[in-house]
């Protein structure tokens, strides 16, 4: 697949293509409905396959959002866009003057332009200054195809990242990975914490999950994935309270039968469960205890 920054400028890009169009922040079936249109009309049509999305949330560059955290970053979304066969990712430069653009500029400037021959969007897409721009408007456009995707539903809620996140914020995975359609994963390099796990016998990982939305604090049974070696981890999202508490948290992974200095190396974490939220303990020894407990429940959960 070939991932292509956009600008503003025109590409030479001859043959038709079939795309959707959004932030797909998360990549969750929802979304997943959308890329199987693409790839059944793009198969029917001979066109090439493509996705087209920002490179920052646009609430983001217009200052709605304070700051960026992501279900999904564009490595992440690259590699599960990879695996589905695409041919394309247009990744457009999201600035206030393309937030300010018309409709219809929108339209000529990123879908015309670049040989887009069948648009896909879910039903409550919006584009272009103040929002003005939606499915209909891209219907109203003879220059290509448009096919608009209906809601995708769960427990009779509409799939959405939003609703990903509130239900991360509880630690509810099961449910998660349920409307992902695969296990949360949070990726990153391994750097240096305090160093705690080690003077008490559970080394740990510290992830730098940067701009990742973390699910709530506490204890999760993960699994580990370190180059092509995969390994199953108690992973704990929190601010250590039981020591000097962290001023934002850490996400720190104890690989267990592992011992390897991983630092500078990339993890990808997969989350399958919350084992007990975060807690403060009334000794270090009260809390070894536990993770001796964790630890059997992660053993105990993979073997099911």
């Amino acid at each position: 697949m070939e991932v292509i920054y956009l600008n503003g400028q025109q590409l030479n890009i001859n043959e038709p293509i079939c795309t959707a169009l959004g932030f797909f922040d998360g990549l969750h079936i929802g979304h997943m409905a959308l890329i199987k249109e693409v790839i059944k009309e793009a198969d029917e049509m001979g066109y090439k396959k493509a996705l087209m999305t920002f490179d920052h949330h646009p609430l983001y560059i217009l200052g709605v959002m304070k700051e960026e955290q992501y279900l999904t970053t564009m490595d992440d979304r690259i590699r599960i866009l990879e695996e589905m066969g695409l041919d394309y990712l247009f990744v457009i430069e999201f600035t206030k003057e393309v937030a300010a653009l018309k409709p219809l500029d929108f339209i000529q400037k990123y879908i015309i332009s670049q040989n887009v021959k069948h648009v896909v969007c879910g039903f409550d897409f919006k584009f272009g200054d103040k929002n003005s721009g939606n499915s209909q408007t891209l219907k109203d456009c003879h220059e290509f195809k448009t096919s608009v995707i209906d809601e995708v539903m769960f427990h009779n809620q509409k799939i959405s990242s939003t609703r990903i996140r509130d239900i991360l914020q509880k630690g509810n995975i099961n449910e998660i990975n349920h409307l992902l359609g695969r296990e949360y994963c949070i990726s990153g390099k391994v750097i240096k914490g305090r160093q705690i796990g080690k003077t008490i016998g559970f080394p740990t990982a510290n992830v730098d999950y940067n701009a990742y939305f973390l699910p709530c604090g506490g204890v999760y049974a993960t699994k580990v994935y370190l180059d092509d070696e995969v390994f199953i981890g108690m992973c704990n999202i929190g601010y250590n309270p039981t020591f000097v508490a962290l001023d934002k948290p850490s996400l720190e992974v104890f690989i267990l039968d592992f011992n390897r200095n991983i630092y500078g190396c990339d993890l990808h974490v997969e989350f399958y469960h919350l084992i007990r939220k975060e807690q403060t303990f009334s000794s270090k020894d009260e809390l070894v205890k536990q993770l001796y407990n964790d630890q059997e429940y992660v053993r105990a959960y993979f073997k099911t």
